[in-house]
């Protein structure tokens, strides 16, 4: 099954700026033993043409909100599965909130690090340990907005209950943030990132460590939410990977930004001109660099030609072997990955998952890699690494698992170390990108930092 077009665009979640006043630190409190939670996708829209660029230009314009690149205790590990969402477009995992407990399908985004939820599905009379703090929320970005008021409620992620998180009631959400099958975002980012200044429930819960596998979509399946992998909060799963993780050291605790060591297409690296400060970002679709970086990479593939907005295609039947070094490990990221869709009717012109993000030398972050890459490797998120401090560490997959990972050890370095961690998914097949599952991905919202 071929998947064409939608304005893809690998932003994920885009933000801004929200107005709140200081709380007191939510309180931990027991976590049940650990429990796995299903991944799934979200309807696809799919779209062609001038409708997928158009589509991937707003994408663009979102992450460039949410990274401010416009121009101008520790618990006892716990696991939920994750849901594949649009063809790989997002992933979401189970959320539990409130009192009664209710169930709410939110992409768990590491680029951002407020939790909020549409109104139209959470309802504040239901629970009965919801607070009202009635201060203003409000997140810009690209294309619309989120827009509400500041709260408190307990919730559940992965058998960890934190009492008295902090988290918005969106009143107002622009048309395609949420579904059904996606109704919220968990930040997953640094309490620094936070619109509200308050810690995310991963810090609020004292967890230091948690990991991701995003399974593939099927394409032969017509189911438009699928498995989706696993989420491990609290420490890793070693069933789902093979050999020693390679940890990055963060650069800053802000977002989980760490540094690039290469990258390249058709079997060679181009020149990076010192600009290696990229975020590990699984609320973003597509990989999105430096302008001249990636024009470079895509001059590389035989007859690919720009498509405006930093966006480029190619012939789909080109290889294009893509790959990105991290700590000395270079990653391949299959052709079927690459594609991020068709754009005309006869499936022989596609969109490249790189883009040009309009960052340079002056701006702090340079590269939003999402889950184009991610879905090939293990990633670890952790503010204990091997030398004590906050990382990011990639492993080879499991074999079986999305057709496994081709990584291998390379000469050129960053920072580099081994690790464990601990449960199991079923394999997919892997997928074309479906512009409109990137669409739905890309236009949900990450709240934004200032970069100096």
């Amino acid at each position: 099954m071929k998947l064409t077009g939608a304005t893809l665009v690998s932003s994920g979640l885009l933000a801004a700026s929200a107005v709140s006043t200081a709380l007191a630190a939510p309180a931990p409190s027991s976590s049940s033993p650990a429990v796995h939670i299903p991944i799934q996708k979200r309807s696809v829209v799919r779209r062609s043409g001038n409708e997928l660029l158009s589509w991937a230009y707003d994408q663009k314009a979102i992450l460039q909100s949410k990274y401010k690149l416009a121009p101008a205790n520790q618990r006892r590990a716990g696991s939920t599965s994750l849901t594949n969402v649009q063809y790989d477009s997002s992933w979401v995992a189970p959320l539990y909130g409130g009192t009664p407990s209710k169930q709410y399908e939110v992409v768990l985004d590491t680029g951002s690090a407020d939790l909020w939820i549409s109104s139209q599905y959470y309802s504040p009379s239901a629970s009965s340990s919801f607070q009202n703090y009635s201060t203003p929320f409000d997140i810009q970005y690209g294309s619309g907005d989120v827009a509400g008021y500041e709260a408190t409620d307990t919730f559940t992620l992965a058998g960890t209950t934190v009492n008295n998180l902090h988290f918005a009631v969106a009143q107002s959400v622009s048309s395609g943030l949420t579904s059904a099958a996606m109704v919220g975002i968990m930040g997953m980012g640094f309490q620094r990132l936070a619109s509200s200044g308050e810690p995310p429930l991963w810090i609020a819960a004292g967890v230091n460590t948690f990991s991701f596998y995003l399974e593939r979509a099927s394409l032969t399946s017509s189911d438009q939410t699928q498995a989706g992998g696993l989420f491990t909060l609290g420490g890793s799963n070693s069933s789902l990977y093979q050999g020693d993780i390679s940890y990055n050291a963060l650069i800053e605790e802000l977002y989980w930004m760490v540094r690039l060591g290469a990258a390249g297409t058709k079997g060679s690296n181009v020149n990076l001109n010192s600009l290696t400060r990229a975020a590990i970002d699984t609320g973003t679709t597509l990989i999105g660099g430096p302008d001249s970086v990636v024009q470079a990479l895509y001059s590389q593939i035989p007859n690919s030609r720009s498509q405006g907005n930093g966006y480029y295609s190619f012939p789909c039947s080109s290889s294009v072997d893509a790959t990105l070094t991290f700590g000395g490990m270079q990653y391949t990221i299959p052709d079927s990955d690459f594609i991020a869709g068709t754009l005309d009717q006869s499936g022989s012109e596609c969109l490249g998952a790189f883009f040009g993000l309009g960052s340079s030398s002056q701006t702090d972050l340079q590269w939003i890699v999402g889950d184009a890459f991610l879905k090939n490797v293990y990633s670890i998120f952790t503010t204990n690494g091997n030398n004590g401090g906050a990382a990011v560490g990639f492993a080879s997959l499991a074999s079986g698992l999305n057709s496994g990972t081709n990584s291998k050890s390379v000469s050129s370095s960053t920072s580099s170390s081994t690790s464990s961690g601990t449960s199991s998914p079923a394999p997919r097949t892997a997928a074309r990108w479906s512009l409109s599952a990137l669409a739905a991905a890309v236009a949900v919202p990450v709240l934004a930092a200032v970069l100096a």
